[in-house]
C-alpha cells in the first residue's frame, strides 16, 4: 500500500512534522487542504462534484460536493493545490488564474476513525466552460451538478429546497448528461447549516462576478 505522508501542523498552524494521511485522519491531527469552487462567471453557473462510491472508510450519502478538493502532499505550497484541479476535473488550470478567499480552520468527526481538522485555503476557480466541456479526468469523481448561481444562493439560504440542475453522469461508456432537480436534502448538512459553508462561497462567487477581488470570508 502506497504511504501518502502530509505535513502536520498544531492548531495554531505551526509545522510539527509528517504523517501518512490515513493515520493523520485516525489520529485526528491538524493538516492542510486545498478546496475550490469552479464558477463560469459569463453565464453565473457554478458547478458542484459528485464522488464515486467507496471514496471512505465510512458510509457517506451521494451529496452533492464542494467542486475541488484533496490534500496537500508533504513539502507542496499553497499553490502546488492546484494540481487537484488537473486531476479532479481534467483541465488545465494555472494558478494565478485561481482567486483565493481565504482560510477556514475547521474540525469535525465522520466517524470514529475518520477525524477532520484542517486548515482549508478556499480558492475560485473561473471556468468560461459548458458542463460538456470538462472531461472529469479523475475515476474517484462520479459526476458534476451544473446550477444557476442565484439558484445555488437562494437553495443554500433556504428560500427554496428545490432547484433545476443540470447532471455529467460517469457511466460505463464516457459522461452521460440529464437534466434534473438539485434539493438541499442533496447538500452535505454540515456545509450546509453549521457555519453555512456553501451559502458563503456561493454569495462569494456572486460578488466576484459583479466584479469584486477582495478576499470574501473568514
Amino acid at each position: 500500500m502506497t504511504v501518502k505522508l502530509i505535513d502536520i501542523f498544531n492548531d495554531r498552524y505551526e509545522p510539527v512534522g509528517t504523517e501518512d494521511k490515513k493515520t493523520a485522519h485516525a489520529q485526528g491531527l491538524w493538516h492542510r487542504t486545498f478546496s475550490a469552487l469552479a464558477i463560469n462567471p459569463a453565464t453565473q453557473r457554478v458547478f458542484l462534484q459528485k464522488k464515486a462510491p467507496g471514496r471512505y472508510s465510512f458510509d457517506r450519502s451521494d451529496f452533492a460536493d464542494i467542486t475541488v478538493g484533496g490534500h496537500y502532499q508533504a513539502g507542496e505550497n499553497i499553490a502546488d493545490g492546484v494540481r487537484e484541479v488537473h486531476e479532479e476535473l481534467g483541465l488545465p488550470v494555472a494558478y494565478a488564474d485561481l482567486h483565493p478567499i481565504g482560510l477556514r480552520q475547521t474540525a469535525v468527526t465522520l466517524a470514529p476513525d475518520y477525524v477532520e481538522r484542517e486548515f482549508q485555503h478556499w480558492h475560485l476557480i473561473p471556468l468560461n466552460v459548458a458542463l460538456e466541456d470538462i472531461p472529469l479526468a479523475d475515476a474517484e469523481v462520479s459526476g458534476l451538478v451544473d446550477i444557476a448561481l442565484d439558484d445555488a444562493i437562494r437553495l443554500a439560504d433556504g428560500d427554496t429546497d428545490t432547484v433545476p440542475a443540470r447532471y455529467a453522469t460517469r457511466t460505463d461508456t464516457g459522461l452521460e448528461y440529464s437534466e434534473a432537480t438539485l434539493t438541499t436534502a442533496d447538500l452535505i448538512p454540515n456545509y450546509l447549516k453549521l457555519d453555512q459553508l456553501y451559502l458563503r462561497l456561493f454569495v462569494a462567487a456572486s460578488r466576484f462576478c459583479a466584479g469584486e477581488r477582495t478576499h470574501l470570508f473568514w
